[in-house]
């Protein structure tokens, strides 16, 4: 589904000068710790986030979204209180040995994290002809505050001198190990073993002026988690270098963590469930996504799930969740491949004001929201 506002903006031409103003404007209201990195592709939704920009800093607002955020939400989100009460300044930097990791922004609620990651490689690093940088292998989210850089080296150190970080892009035998030591914190899994999560990236560049890396990376937390409870531990793996021949390299030999502590001042979330004989359905609503889990509805697949499920407005409207957004797949399956259970996230185009929704229908039930 398409986004009206990108489509409108894309046909928009600004006033000539008006690009060059409006990226003094911008830049200048930015920390000075970097320079504005623009990757093939980022010009041709220029015009949009340059007005978005006008528009911001037209209202005197103390905080400027960065323009990935804007891009992805519109510049009405940015201006609108519930934008204002997900949304937080962060720049918090930890230096890891030879590289660092900054986050410097953040949309928040208490399931579901925007974050913006910089991510500053080896110094005098740089990739050459025919080489490029592919995402990190692996991010994980961790509750807790209680390891700084150097105290998860201590202990982990002596594991990352024999463990090639570009062979296995999972790493799930690094992370499942029952002895890592931040395995106890770990987000992506809910407290009572039930639950999902799902999580995304983008990237605006490598930066060869700062040698650094910008991501936008979303992840969801429907397992009991709120992300207000406790400082959040970003764990990332290192960047690899792909080369044209196939071979493959890690830029540095650890992981590297950053911590800081989400601030959310909007609503939280809503969640419906019932149970019916053999019929069980539970959603969890954010205003960034809503997530759907389904068993005995007879769906074959999630999608079908997504088209046949509405959200009740307080005037008894419905509304249809699958032009709402898209989902980030999902789906469960019984004995010898037969449906038995459907599980997806749907991510909202829009943030969205759940508090002018009362229940949730799938089928022929109506759930209220609480």
């Amino acid at each position: 589904m398409t986004n009206p506002y990108h489509d409108a903006m894309d046909r928009c031409t600004p006033p000539e000068g008006l690009r060059e103003r409006m990226e003094e404007n911008v830049l200048a209201g930015r920390p000075k710790r970097s320079k504005t990195f623009k990757p093939r592709g980022f010009r041709k939704k220029t015009a949009a986030v340059l007005l978005a920009a006008a528009l911001l800093l037209g209202t005197g607002a103390t905080t400027t979204w960065d323009p990935l955020f804007i891009r992805r939400f519109g510049p009405g989100a940015a201006l609108s209180a519930l934008g204002g009460a997900v949304f937080q300044e962060v720049n918090v930097t930890s230096v890891c040995d030879d590289v660092s990791l900054t986050v410097t922004q953040a949309l928040s609620s208490d399931r579901t994290i925007y974050l913006l990651l910089e991510y500053q490689l080896p110094e005098g690093f740089s990739p050459g002809e025919g080489e490029r940088l592919s995402y990190p292998g692996a991010v994980k989210y961790y509750g807790t505050g209680d390891y700084t850089w150097e105290e998860l080296k201590a202990v982990e150190e002596h594991l990352w001198q024999d463990y090639d970080w570009s062979t296995n892009l999972s790493y799930g035998d690094y992370f499942d190990r029952e002895d890592f030591v931040l395995a106890p914190y770990d987000l992506t899994h809910s407290k009572d073993g039930n639950g999902n999560s799902s999580g995304s990236a983008s990237t605006k560049g490598y930066d060869q002026s700062t040698n650094t890396i910008t991501w936008l990376y979303t992840h969801d937390f429907n397992t009991g988690w709120s992300l207000n409870e406790q400082p959040l531990t970003v764990l990332v793996t290192p960047p690899i270098l792909e080369r044209e021949d196939g071979t493959r390299s890690a830029v540095t030999g650890h992981p590297a963590i950053v911590t800081f502590q989400p601030a959310y001042d909007g609503p939280q979330a809503l969640t419906a469930r019932l149970e019916e004989g053999d019929v069980t359905i539970s959603a969890t609503l954010s205003p960034f996504s809503l997530a759907l889990e389904a068993e005995g509805m007879g769906y074959p697949y999630y999608e079908d799930m997504v088209k046949d499920t509405r959200l009740v407005t307080r005037d008894g409207t419905e509304k249809a969740v699958s032009l709402m957004g898209v989902t980030g797949g999902g789906g469960s399956f019984g004995p010898e491949g037969q449906p038995q259970e459907v599980s997806t996230i749907l991510h909202f185009l829009l943030i969205t004001d759940i508090g002018s929704y009362t229940a949730i229908r799938m089928g022929d039930y109506e759930i209220p929201l609480s």
